[in-house]
């Protein structure tokens, strides 16, 4: 007996024991963040953080990290920075500070591992044996930017009730300001014990193991994150106990046009749910604000306890982290009986500007008489944008052109540039709340640095087309990574003198493969200088086909009258563009805007025919008040002079574009399937000036289909002649633009295709296979091969098809596509001695085999043997756009440089289809000779 009272005894002390070391915890929670010390050096202070129990005896801080290099220390030994901060709760925090210098660029992950967790942790195995594991990532790239990682704000000290939704949220920001996504994926983001080693035999809290039914009651249970706004959802826990979860802030900064990911920091927490009778205390937060930059922000932030326990109202996230007139918050880290009040306080500046809003975090907690402590925290938030710029005027230079000017603007120390935008004739619209860039509707035609205040818009050296109002609008747009634009500016229109002659017609007045005619009209050039050129004039009329360009260019005839009929031209198939040159005393003064013919064109839609028509012509043809008319002949389809035909229908462009669907129901007529209909369209339009009569007036060629022909023609075979683009460009100076391309084709009349052919149209897109092709010409039934000329890139694609007498197109053929052929190099030595010669470091500009080509941009970082930064360069944010660097051998401060070898790194941008020929790499060496 005695000696089962002594077992009893010894058993009960055991049990005590481990008892006690189930509560006498040591690691909760932790992360790492790294911090780049200066932009000159590749220098990081990185910070680890771990979040303990006072109830244990271990000390934090023994374990090992790796700084991702090869490099690993121990943190106790090794540490510049160590402090411990007591939470409450009996949590402490625990910082370690660590300076590193990495020797060049790369991507790091930074991990760091301790021997042990806690024991007793419900989700896992052998929790006490099994290391406490974090890692961090970090890009180091000069042509990215400095990169910080996350800071998170809001510490894991919180517990949760059983049967309570338990809510936690890091309170992450991102000093330079990337945007942040929020990764919790138990099955790729879990606990870790090392590097890609998960612990033993993790389980989600939310399984049925641990969780039973949600807050309210109801089945499935669930844990989960919000991506964006990083809150943490657990509900509901069923087991009261400790558990470990894992999830990942990830950062993005858009790089080339896409977000790419740059970095991530994992934080690794437990999570202690306890039986408990109490109730969350719930906020109430301001409706989500935006406000332009310079406006102060007052808001009253409000939270109660429903069993009216005191509560303590916190703020956290970016507006309070950044250090440039950083938001404020009233009373501070004090209990008050509920419900609680604060007051928050945030003067917007511009360096706030951005295009992500700002996420405040707010944290209430409630302080029960008994219990744990239970937490509320939502997100507010913040979107600062950019105030309006101030357009001053816009005023009419030579060459047909429009100077653009402005005020400095009031957020020029924090934007990057400005955006000029044009349309034809004015859109007053208002921008609504805090709507920033511009609407549809708008070309950009200019980008200018902040230190520029006016832009001339030329219309990219062809002249805006004379008798048009230009309206303009500006955009700041702010840099990377913050990115972020402005509400748009008023807008300040221009009409363009009518100092040369405008084309106002050109006018199908007759169909035909060999007999076709074109009416064109222009009037004189009314503003022109009369004492500079007092007349008389003459005018040279040029005739090209196609919609736009100089293809088969012809000049027509030279005349003094302002009109002429061309005659003898393929009408049915083809389209022309007619321009007028200026002359005096037979010198030529100034041309005019190129403007083509109307061309129409039919397809069969369920026993009814849609007409659309194309143009491309420098006066306004959408213009509500000015209907399109749609005619149609009567009964004899050979009939078609302008007697058998009748107005069907009028188009309003401005709503419906340049589209009729005939179905008959116009007569309440059906269409008959075995009758072939006739059409032709006029489109009505006009110029802003008042010596003109309107509208302006112009047919289509007449076009005929017949409902019951829906059998298409087979897609022609399409191949690609040459030339061959490295071959063509050998012997061609930097810089050469002007580019042909030879193409034939086969007709295919196999299987039950349509072979009654009414013409082949080929169709280009210089963008690649995706996205709109567009008609680049229309050759007759007979002609197999075609030459594209006058192309200023060698890159694009083409498809042909062929058109049946009813219109009924065929399918595309086979898609050919052709590409620039990228080249860029540079040399590996120059001597800046000021004899002209070998003057400069620049990419190479002879032989002409070795020219650049097809460069969109060139960045370069130089650097010195010790790699401390001698020279940058960016064509894409200098004045002049030169893709041939021109480096003098000077320091950024203008002092030479000693004779030596220096180190850099390129990144070359090329116009290219194929994304592996889109950006080139380039590292190597220069030495300067003196």
């Amino acid at each position: 007996m005695k000696f089962r009272f002594i077992l009893f005894v010894v058993f009960c002390l055991a049990l005590l024991t481990i008892t006690q070391f189930s509560y006498a915890t040591h690691i909760r929670a932790g992360e790492i963040t790294a911090e780049r010390v200066s932009p000159v050096t590749l220098t990081y202070k990185i910070t680890v953080v771990g979040y303990t129990d006072t109830r244990s005896s271990v000390i934090f801080g023994p374990g090992d990290i790796e700084f991702g290099d090869g490099r690993e220390v121990s943190l106790n030994t090794e540490s510049d920075f160590v402090l411990v901060e007591s939470l409450g709760n009996m949590i402490e925090k625990n910082t370690f500070v660590i300076t590193h210098t990495y020797q060049g660029p790369g991507q790091y992950v930074i991990r760091f591992r301790e021997f042990n967790r806690n024991d007793a942790t419900l989700n896992m195995d052998n929790s006490v044996d099994t290391p406490f594991y974090v890692e961090t990532m970090i890009t180091i790239d000069p042509f990215i930017g400095i990169n910080n990682s996350p800071v998170l704000t809001i510490p894991p000290v919180d517990n949760g009730g059983v049967n309570i939704r338990y809510i936690h949220n890091p309170g992450a920001y991102d000093p330079d300001g990337d945007s942040l996504a929020y990764f919790f994926d138990e099955v790729t983001i879990k606990p870790k014990q090392g590097f890609q080693r998960f612990v033993n035999n993790y389980r989600s809290p939310a399984s049925s193991e641990f969780s039973f039914n949600r807050e309210d009651g109801s089945g499935n249970p669930f844990i989960s994150m919000d991506p964006i706004t990083g809150d943490l959802f657990w509900d509901a826990p069923g087991l009261a106990g400790q558990y470990n979860i894992a999830f990942q802030i990830q950062e993005w900064r858009k790089i080339g046009g896409e977000y790419i990911m740059i970095g991530y920091v994992i934080r690794d927490m437990q999570i202690i749910i306890e039986n408990t009778n109490n109730r969350r205390p719930e906020l109430i937060l301001p409706p989500d604000l935006c406000v332009i930059a310079g406006t102060r922000i007052e808001e009253i932030i409000q939270g109660s306890d429903p069993d009216g326990d005191p509560v303590k109202i916190e703020v956290f996230g970016d507006p309070i982290e950044i250090t440039s007139s950083p938001a404020d918050y009233s009373p501070k880290s004090i209990f008050q009986q509920s419900p609680g009040i604060i007051n928050f306080d945030w003067q917007t500046i511009c360096s706030h500007v951005r295009q992500r809003e700002y996420q405040v975090r707010i944290r209430i907690t409630d302080q029960p008489r008994s219990g744990p402590a239970l937490v509320d925290i939502k997100t507010w938030n913040i979107k600062v944008v950019g105030p309006p710029p101030v357009l001053e005027d816009v005023e009419q230079q030579q060459g047909r052109s429009a100077n653009v000017s402005w005020e400095p603007y009031s957020c020029g120390s924090t934007a990057e540039t400005m955006q000029v935008w044009r349309r034809i004739n004015s859109d007053p619209y208002e921008p609504d709340s805090c709507e920033t860039g511009i609407r549809a509707g708008y070309e950009l035609v200019g980008v200018t640095n902040m230190g520029v205040f006016e832009f001339l818009d030329n219309n990219n050296g062809e002249g805006l087309a004379p008798g048009n109002t230009y309206c303009y609008r500006l955009v700041a747009a702010f840099p990377q990574p913050r990115l972020g634009e402005s509400i748009v500016s008023e807008e300040i229109c221009i009409t363009v003198d009518v100092d040369v002659p405008i084309i106002t017609n050109v006018s199908v007045e007759e169909t035909d493969t060999e007999t076709g005619q074109i009416f064109v009209k222009w009037t004189p050039p009314y503003d022109i200088d009369r004492t500079q050129f007092p007349g008389p004039f003459t005018y040279e009329l040029f005739r090209n086909t196609g919609f736009t360009g100089n293809q088969n260019r012809v000049s027509v005839v030279t005349t003094s009258d302002t009109l002429f009929t061309d005659t003898g031209l393929n009408t049915e198939n083809l389209v022309y563009n007619y321009k007028v040159i200026l002359k005096q005393n037979n010198v030529t003064i100034d041309s005019s805007s190129s403007a083509s013919s109307v061309r129409l064109s039919p397809t069969i839609i369920n026993e009814a025919i849609e007409l659309n028509w194309t143009f491309n012509v420098p006066w306004n043809n959408v213009v509500s008040q000015f209907k399109h008319e749609v005619y149609r002949n009567r009964t004899d389809p050979d009939a078609q002079d302008a007697d058998n035909f009748v107005l069907i229908a009028e188009v309003d462009p401005s709503t419906s574009g340049f589209s009729y669907f005939d179905d008959g129901s116009h007569n309440g007529v059906s269409l008959k399937k075995d009758i072939e209909y006739c059409y032709y369209v006029i489109t009505k339009g006009i110029y802003n000036i008042d010596r003109i009569d309107y509208p302006l007036e112009n047919k289509s060629q007449i076009v005929c289909a017949r409902p019951d022909d829906d059998r298409l023609p087979c897609p022609p075979v399409l191949t690609f002649e040459g030339p061959d683009c490295t071959e063509f460009l050998s012997d061609k100076i930097c810089g050469f633009n002007s580019f042909e391309h030879e193409l034939s084709w086969e007709p295919d009349f196999t299987g039950v295709c349509d072979d009654e052919l009414n013409e082949f149209r080929l169709y280009f897109n210089q963008n690649g296979q995706e996205g709109q092709f567009n008609l680049v010409g229309t050759y007759s039934p007979f002609e197999f091969q075609a030459t594209v000329s006058n192309l200023t890139n060698y890159r694009g694609c083409y498809y042909i098809t062929a058109v049946d007498r009813s219109g009924n197109e065929s399918e595309p053929s086979n898609i050919v596509c052709v590409d620039n052929c990228p080249s860029y190099e540079l040399p590996n030595a120059f001597t800046p001695n000021g004899d002209g010669i070998n003057d400069t470091f620049m990419a190479f500009d002879n032989p002409f085999d070795k020219c650049p080509r097809f460069v969109v941009g060139v960045e370069i970082f130089i650097v010195n043997r010790w790699g401390v930064e001698v020279f940058t360069y960016n064509s894409l944010s200098s004045n002049e756009n030169d893709v041939f660097i021109r480096w003098n051998g000077r320091d950024k401060n203008g002092n030479e440089l000693p004779a030596g070898t220096y180190f850099y790194s390129a990144t070359v941008r090329f116009d290219a289809l194929d994304p592996s020929l889109q950006e080139k790499k380039l590292k190597g060496t220069v030495q300067i000779i003196r």
